[in-house]
């Protein structure tokens, strides 16, 4: 490994916290957390807590309007290991509980693994009981989906969006587009390999038949060109970038051990979300936290709800710094500042 790479992994391990769940158990022995079960993340072990006592995790996204729901499962001792899973209700009352949920919200759930061709894992929702529910930011609402998506992408056949997340090989492909996230089912990898989370995109598609809620995409391979990289994040790494976007803020979490700011920036007609971080010298990142949170506390008055996140669009910074961008799954790419004055408040 690099300097720079060991740097980013020991702040990063500083940022997050290793999250064991406490256990949980009643008179009928359901929502009992077994921490060995969760050790390596192994299917077996996990779909056999799923039919019997539990499995539990936190919600990671959660869109009543798309109907998609994805539940994040993580090894008890290591951070950066995860699964996602899909949720699909079987009954309307488990329907109507995760209308309910919110990102970060503790739960435990009981069903059964769905055998189908996609390599993301779907769980058939027999029942779900929240354990914890995560509170939203004293005095901020929660936010409110803009975009009508399916009747829109039953009216074009290409769209232009961010890579949300990637995996298995390239088989996993999640898009952002607009306020929403959408699956793409993938068969033909080789349009796929070598994707970023982060990367601009825009491909062609066709509209799959099942499932209808939510709505699945599929590449169409017969266009000339199914998946074009508009904007690859990855040659952003390493490369001296001056940046002007609205302040951003991601609050304290089960996942942050503190406040993290970040800026929003448009490229393409996409928006990015770039942390803003210093790795080799933690007093002065501290400073830089600091400095953008008195930014923004004086300016609360006017930050609203993002979709993962708080931001002031009436408070534009501009940041000078090096681009970081390490890992196709890093979930944004990030500046790296040498000090505090390297950022600044422009409006």
């Amino acid at each position: 490994m690099t300097k720079k790479y060991l740097y980013a992994l020991l702040i990063c391990l500083s940022l997050m916290m290793v999250m064991v769940p406490r256990v949980f158990s009643s008179t009928s022995n359901t929502c009992a957390y077994h921490q060995e079960a969760y050790e390596g993340l192994k299917m077996a072990n996990l779909s056999q807590e799923l039919t019997n006592t539990g499995l539990i995790g936190r919600i990671h996204g959660a869109a009543a309007t798309s109907q998609m729901f994805v539940m994040s499962v993580r090894e008890p001792t290591n951070f950066f290991s995860h699964r996602e899973f899909s949720l699909i209700p079987q009954a309307p009352e488990t329907q109507n509980t995760l209308n309910q949920l919110h990102r970060h919200d503790l739960v435990c759930i009981q069903g059964d693994l769905i055998t189908n061709s996609s390599p993301q894992k779907h769980i058939a929702l027999n029942s779900i009981q929240v354990i914890e529910p995560w509170a939203q930011p004293e005095g901020f609402a929660p936010y409110q989906r803009q975009s009508d998506i399916p009747n829109e992408l039953n009216q074009q056949t290409s769209l232009t969006g961010k890579v949300h997340a990637i995996g298995a090989d390239g088989k996993i492909l999640v898009i952002g587009y607009q306020d929403t996230v959408i699956p793409i089912f993938v068969s033909a990898t080789e349009y796929t390999q070598g994707l970023y989370r982060g990367d601009i995109v825009k491909l062609t598609y066709k509209i799959q038949e099942h499932p209808q809620r939510p709505v699945h995409l599929q590449l169409d391979t017969t266009a000339q060109q199914p998946l074009e990289v508009v904007d690859a994040i990855a040659t952003w790494h390493e490369q001296p970038q001056t940046l002007t976007g609205s302040l951003v803020k991601f609050p304290q979490s089960p996942q942050l051990k503190f406040d993290v700011y970040a800026m929003e920036v448009e490229t393409q007609g996409i928006k990015r979300h770039f942390t803003l971080i210093n790795f080799e010298n933690m007093a002065e990142f501290q400073n830089i936290r600091q400095k953008l949170a008195k930014i923004w506390d004086k300016n609360a008055a006017t930050a609203i709800s993002g979709r993962n996140m708080l931001i002031n669009p009436e408070v534009t910074i501009e940041a000078t710094g090096i681009g970081n961008i390490t890992s196709p799954e890093q979930a944004n790419p990030q500046i790296l500042l040498e000090n505090a004055e390297q950022v600044k408040q422009l409006t």
